[in-house]
């Protein structure tokens, strides 16, 4: 038996350095677009282009809010934070209150989207 509690150890371990990984693979990609962006911008300065909002569209570098921005990142955090407390709720203890901070930050996110469409 302790054999198989060794093996279960290291499963346990691989597959956190393994979710680390993508993580950090996901994290480097998109900081290096965004980079290339930032880099492509500072050549069009230097040069003494000019800079319209039409080039920083196409660069993707303007932040465009949408009105149902708010809705969505609530409802994805909701759904998220459920998931997680069901999850981790057959585990015992208290691992399932870690679902909580997604429900709480989606219910904020949902909130706000309902105040933006009261306000127009």
């Amino acid at each position: 038996m302790n054999e198989l509690a060794y093996y279960d150890f290291i499963m346990r371990i691989t597959a956190a350095i393994c979710g680390t990984l993508i993580i950090i693979a996901v994290l480097f990609f998109i900081n290096r677009a965004k980079v290339a962006k930032q880099e492509t911008l500072q050549k069009l300065v230097e040069s003494g282009k000019e800079i319209t909002p039409e080039l920083l569209e196409s660069l993707d570098l303007v932040m465009k809010k949408q009105p149902q921005s708010d809705f969505r990142r609530g409802m994805l955090l909701l759904v998220t934070g459920i998931v997680l407390t069901l999850t981790f709720m057959p585990v015992g203890g208290i691992a399932w209150i870690f679902g909580f901070l997604p429900i709480i930050i989606g219910l904020v996110y949902l909130a706000f989207s309902k105040l933006k469409a009261a306000k127009k």
